[in-house]
């Protein structure tokens, strides 16, 4: 009986794939594990309370007007395809904008609601009939270590969950270790270290699970226990590779004769 090389170098494949999946646990590359699919659902709530601007942060700030003369000041002089950018504010370090009539505003620690209010309270003094439309824009945050594309990604909505984040980065390698992942946030000068374990369902309840501009998220490896357990896996691995390897080569020496 013959066997095709075809067939030889699917039995192969199957048996290296077979022997690598085998050595990998699975419980710790899980995104919220849950042990038991039939259990009663859990429910967790997450106060997903509004971002407040702070130091150097970005806002884009656009000012409409029934006057045509006002919208000329604030707006068409930047009607180009960067109007974002040239709409743009920095918050400086003490957490004040500037801009045009007004001067300088504080608007550290107002969500942007409350910075839109006090934006056309402070214009209505030298306008009429305004209305002005204000959001965050190129927030930016890291994510570092065991992932397919790691680096810096800008998010435009006020906030980002660390699962969209880890999105963003093309998803997990298959060594990372999602019981263990840092974050690292910088708050009013002080940089504080968080543990997330995003294998647990109430990962979504954590007040870490949405993420602030400037986050760096690390996904650190699996630990040296389980490094040394894959190795030894490995080592079976090539072992086994070696016998079906020369099975292999018994079988193509018999089809000659």
């Amino acid at each position: 009986m013959k066997i095709s090389k075809v067939t030889i170098g699917r039995l192969f494949l199957l048996s290296a794939l077979s022997v690598f999946i085998s050595c990998t646990p699975t419980k710790k590359l899980k995104y919220v594990a849950i042990s038991d699919p039939g259990t009663p659902k859990s429910e967790y709530f997450n106060d997903r309370s509004e971002k407040t601007i702070q130091p150097y942060d970005y806002l884009y700030i656009k000012i409409f007007s029934l006057d045509e003369r006002t919208n000329n000041i604030f707006n068409d002089r930047y009607s180009s395809t960067y109007e974002t950018e040239l709409l743009s504010y920095a918050v400086d370090d003490k957490g004040n904008i500037n801009m045009p009539f007004i001067g300088v505003i504080n608007v550290k620690d107002l969500t942007i609601n409350q910075a839109k209010i006090q934006i056309e309270k402070s214009l209505s003094v030298y306008l009429n009939n305004i209305s002005v439309v204000v959001r965050f824009i190129s927030n930016k945050i890291t994510i570092l270590g065991e992932i397919v594309r790691p680096g810096q990604y800008s998010f435009y909505d006020e906030k980002v969950t660390v699962f969209q984040a880890i999105g963003f980065a093309a998803g997990s390698t298959i060594v990372a270790n999602l019981s263990d992942v840092t974050l690292i946030r910088e708050k009013d000068n002080k940089i504080t270290y968080h543990h997330l374990d995003l294998t647990k369902k109430n990962i979504v309840a954590s007040e870490y699970y949405y993420l602030l501009p400037n986050d760096v998220i690390i996904i650190n490896p699996v630990n040296a226990k389980f490094r040394s357990l894959r190795d030894y896996s490995l080592n079976i691995f090539d072992s086994i590779l070696g016998t079906i390897t020369a099975l292999v080569s018994l079988i193509l020496l018999y089809d000659k004769f």
